[in-house]
């Protein structure tokens, strides 16, 4: 069957059971009708492609019900297609396609542009069962026909290519695989409401956070209201109303939710219920929801950390590059930005523990949690928000080469946080980072794809007007070396943590055999906050240069005629005697010295 679709989501037809027939998917008609056709997903040479979506078990849907049929779109380009389509149904992502539970071959000439519509010539019992549903074949040379978009959700966009294990592509950007099941003896309520759980957030004391949370909607009857409670360790708040506009059967929304600050600066677990759906009882079987909202004592200001992942042999990183040296123009020092090569003279196997979390270039994450193409305009726009967001603590570090040689460096940081918690969830990474590096050796001529494309003439002039590869290229904000990069280094925050007060941290790096490094006077150091619970999310940082080597940074000021008159530690507070750690002093000469104090 190769009908085009006719715009609707779903016509129930009663079965005689009291159940309906449907057709479902997380990719929507209102989707459907977005799409393109021009190139979504693929490969760029000849290999074969799987593509799949999940029903987990106990779908409140597809849960018990049979497929019937399975519907997918595909580009208006098919040439590359070589092969049959193989349809196949597993409980698990299939190592081997021709051992999934159900398989059904289409033959390559019966394939349509757009849509594709395929009857099971045996109906497939769900039986609440993990299910996966994909599809499957090869392409001969580069082509991209796999339809997709909208907004990630989970289970609705699993990949896989010659050689590569399964890719799940939630919380990547991709959105959803352009794909509908045909359901027969699924039961569907009228009023029916669930919402999703809706992670960690932060709030201000004596202010509400808008917490988005996406409601979908499960029932026959469009969703003009919901009313919805919120339980904190057990109290339950009062009930309250939100008016939606007409969510329709299987579609889904981000509804946001006032959560107001509790009492003292602390975590507490929430629970959302949505109780009533257009204003009687909901009749969802999953009515709740859960997450966390951290009261903050105050506001800080946060430091972005953007990681971009290069390589002098991506012709498109030059796309990277560019974006990189804007954005140190438009933010300066509002930004940590760390470019981390890859198989080129300037890649450390210190950063490994986090390039192996991106699987393209040019590439960049934005404090571990938004990847993003490293473009100057979507930089510019994710670090913006970022300096918006609420962080539930901050950094500070001081540096000092701790020999004449310079084989060390002492750093000292002080860390400080705005709520109280006992989990032991934070670390400190450190990163050196080394401006203007170049050779003329193998490796370190910058591939670029941009040379003479005249789509890139305007926004791109000097890379333009280059050649195809380019020589004596400066390269920037280079990570030369790393020190626990993915979860911070053991014991540098404490397990225990009170709002307000500032915790102390000494780490002593050797560099002898950072052999990448070019010129010591060059360099810097990150240090990253990481949140080791998140797996690894940046909440702040802060960025230093590094002080001379002062022996009286361990041994105190020698005794001259110049006296110290006022001494003062790294966050400001004026102090009568050596603090340990960084020590501001201010000398009876007018002049001032920066020392670390063991």
């Amino acid at each position: 069957m190769n009908d085009q679709a006719d715009g609707k989501r779903y016509v129930p037809c009663m079965n005689g059971s009291g159940k309906d027939q449907i057709w479902w998917g997380y990719f929507t008609d209102d989707e459907v009708n977005k799409l393109t056709f021009d190139g979504y997903l693929g490969f760029g040479q000849a290999t074969s492609i799987d593509a799949a979506i999940c029903i987990p078990a106990g779908h409140p849907i597809a849960g018990g019900g049979t497929i019937k049929a399975v519907r997918f779109w595909l580009g208006d380009n098919l040439s590359n297609i070589n092969s049959d389509v193989t349809l196949w149904i597993s409980n698990d992502l299939p190592d081997n396609i021709s051992k999934a539970a159900y398989t059904q071959t289409i033959a390559r000439s019966s394939l349509s542009m757009r849509l594709n519509e395929i009857e099971l010539t045996t109906p497939y019992r769900i039986k609440n069962d993990w299910c996966f549903i994909g599809y499957s074949f090869s392409i001969n040379g580069p082509s991209f026909p796999i339809m997709g978009g909208g907004e990630d959700a989970e289970y609705s966009l699993y990949y896989r290519y010659t050689g590569s294990n399964w890719l799940d592509f939630y919380g990547e950007g991709y959105g959803k695989l352009a794909m509908q099941v045909l359901l027969d003896g699924v039961v569907l309520r009228s009023n029916s409401a669930t919402p999703s759980d809706f992670g960690t957030h932060y709030v201000l004391k004596g202010t509400e956070a808008n917490v988005p949370v996406e409601i979908i909607n499960f029932g026959k009857e469009p969703i003009n209201s919901i009313s919805y409670t919120i339980s904190t360790n057990g109290n339950v708040s009062e009930e309250k109303q939100i008016k939606l506009n007409g969510l329709k059967f299987n579609n889904s929304t981000k509804v946001n939710i006032p959560f107001p600050a509790d009492n003292e600066a602390m975590r507490y677990d929430k629970k959302l219920t949505i109780t009533k759906v257009n204003g009687v009882a909901n009749e969802a079987s999953k009515n709740s929801s859960s997450g966390s909202l951290i009261t903050l004592s105050e506001k800080s200001t946060p430091t972005p950390v953007v990681e971009e992942f290069t390589g002098t042999w991506c012709g498109w990183c030059t796309i990277g590059y560019d974006g990189m040296e804007k954005t140190k123009e438009t933010f300066g020092d509002q930004v940590v930005l760390i470019a981390v090569h890859n198989k080129d003279p300037m890649e450390i196997s210190d950063y490994n523990p986090v390039s192996k979390w991106v699987s393209s270039y040019p590439n960049s994450l934005i404090n571990r949690s938004i990847e993003a193409y490293p473009s100057a305009g979507t930089l510019n726009t994710y670090i913006n928000q970022c300096l918006r967001d609420l962080t539930v603590g901050e950094v500070k570090a001081v540096a000092a080469w701790a020999d004449d040689a310079k084989t060390a460096i002492e750093i000292e940081t002080e860390t400080k946080f705005f709520y109280t918690d006992y989990d032991g969830r934070y670390g400190i990474a450190f990163v050196l980072i080394e401006d203007g590096m170049t050779g003329t050796g193998s490796g370190w001529a910058q591939t670029n794809y941009l040379s003479g494309n005249r789509n890139y003439a305007n926004s791109y002039p000097f890379w333009y007007n280059s050649p195809s590869s380019v020589t004596g290229v400066k390269f920037n904000h280079v990570a030369v070396a790393a020190w626990e990069i993915a979860a911070g280094v053991d014991g540098s925050v404490s397990y225990d943590i009170t709002a307000g007060d500032i915790q102390k941290f000494s780490y002593k790096v050797n560099i002898n055999s950072k052999n990448i490094i070019q010129d010591k006077s060059k360099i810097k150091i990150a240090a990253l906050l990481i949140d080791r619970a998140s797996g690894g999310a940046i909440i702040n940082a802060c960025e230093t240069a590094i002080l001379d080597y002062d022996p009286s940074a361990i041994e105190g000021i020698h005794a001259s005629d110049i006296k110290e008159t006022e001494r003062y530690t790294l966050d400001g507070r004026k102090v009568n005697a050596p603090f340990p750690g960084l020590n501001i002093i201010k000398m009876s000469d007018g002049s001032i010295r920066k020392v670390i104090v063991k």
